[in-house]
């Protein structure tokens, strides 16, 4: 038993949830084309006691005819195996059930996809999650005394997002459960970066014009962003300028998004993405205060991004460290794809965009946050990239819309 156990685990594996003869061709295809180790369900009950009794680094799960109650279960899987690379099979879905998936899978492909598509599919996200999860990035994460945990307003929000009965009113009453962030959100709202035409006083009419999912993201970016509160010891930059960048970044990515007519799970996500793409530096600066002075100055004095200096002297940049912290907290995959490789997207497998793009574009258009010793912290752009996704000309367009966020927010 343990001989066999060994050998299976220096195999990729995958569990195919076969419930519709589709899948069966795809599980079958995937199991002579390649040397995964390959375990077959065919009902919905039997997933999560396969994933319990076998290692298991892919689940392919088709969504069916009940689309809502397999997505409940993947949920539940994320719960007990959160580190199982998620590929969803399906036909037609509700706007609801499309931002669901785009939350709780890695890949979602059609249910007609060929088999070529999918093991493609789950060969770069296999990629991506070994870069994610490199021990060096895992030690020094270990290493921090403590990680914030969530906040229960977040993990509300996040289950209401998830169901389809709940109300701006409802929404309300769950933010107003803690009146400090409630008023935080307000500020925010009521700030240059979202350009409303008049003042909002009400939650009920935040969450109504901005939406469920864009409050709960600036629930979770505010919360993270105060576990790392500036202290007298620090003074090389200002964690409050990085915040008001981030913003700044995100709804720049979230214009860019629109501008190519990305679908609204995609701008949603270049969003957050935005919002969190610096988070790590706060994390590094705060961990190790002299060091990281340190390692801005010398990225200074030697004109190298900030994050080459980080890997040289840390073992880890700030984007793998924020990356790594996200994925702990099971955030969107796709939001720390973008996180992990916003300064550097050759890196990234996909040729197509995604909120990686945006928040790339935006970082790197943006004017830089300051600092004393005069390190730029921002992306350079990276045309190989943008001629890798066929996207040069847009940048133009995209160099018009950063122009307007740096005029709101005063950086010029």
């Amino acid at each position: 038993m343990d001989a066999q156990m060994t050998s299976q685990q220096l195999q990729p594996s995958a569990i195919f949830c076969q419930t519709c003869p589709q899948s069966v061709r795809l599980g079958r295809a995937v199991s002579d084309i390649t040397d995964w180790h390959t375990v077959s369900v065919t009902r919905l009950d039997e997933l999560l006691a396969a994933l319990d009794n076998n290692h298991v680094d892919v689940l392919v799960l088709p969504l069916g005819d009940n689309p809502t109650q397999t997505l409940e279960l993947l949920a539940k899987v994320i719960e007990k195996h959160p580190s199982v690379i998620r590929v969803v099979l399906s036909d037609y879905l509700t706007p609801m059930q499309t931002a669901r998936t785009s939350e709780l899978a890695h890949h979602s492909l059609p249910l007609d996809c060929t088999s070529e598509m999918l093991i493609e599919d789950i060969s770069n996200s296999i990629h991506v999650s070994g870069l994610i999860n490199k021990p060096a990035v895992k030690e020094y994460i270990t290493s921090l005394q403590a990680l914030p945990v969530l906040p229960e307003v977040y993990e509300n929000l996040n289950r209401a997002l998830g169901s389809e009965r709940s109300s701006a009113r409802e929404i309300a009453q769950i933010l107003e459960q803690d009146p400090v962030m409630t008023a935080k959100i307000m500020q925010w709202v009521n700030s240059a970066f979202f350009g409303l035409s008049r003042n909002i006083n009400r939650i009920h009419e935040a969450v109504t014009i901005l939406g469920v999912r864009m409050i709960r993201d600036l629930v979770l970016t505010s919360h993270l962003f105060d576990a790392y509160p500036q202290t007298d010891v620090w003074k090389s930059f200002s964690f409050k300028q990085i915040h008001q960048r981030s913003m700044a970044v995100a709804r720049a990515a979230q214009h860019i998004a629109r501008s190519v007519k990305a679908d609204r799970h995609v701008q949603a996500q270049a969003f957050l993405a935005g919002l969190l793409h610096d988070f790590g530096i706060l994390v590094l600066a705060s961990h190790n205060p002299a060091d990281y002075h340190r390692i801005i100055s010398k990225a200074s004095l030697m004109d190298q991004p900030v994050y080459a200096i980080e890997k040289l002297e840390l073992g880890v940049t700030h984007a793998e460290a924020g990356a790594y912290m996200l994925a702990l907290w099971n955030l969107p995959p796709k939001v720390v794809e973008a996180v992990l490789f916003h300064h550097f997207p050759k890196a990234s497998p996909g040729n197509g965009f995604t909120p990686l793009t945006a928040v790339h574009v935006a970082d790197a258009l943006l004017p830089p946050a300051t600092s004393v010793v005069g390190c730029d912290m921002s992306s350079r752009l990276s045309m190989d990239y943008i001629k890798r996704i066929d996207m040069e000309t847009e940048l133009d367009h995209w160099q018009l819309i950063t122009a307007d966020y740096q005029a709101q927010v005063g950086f010029v």
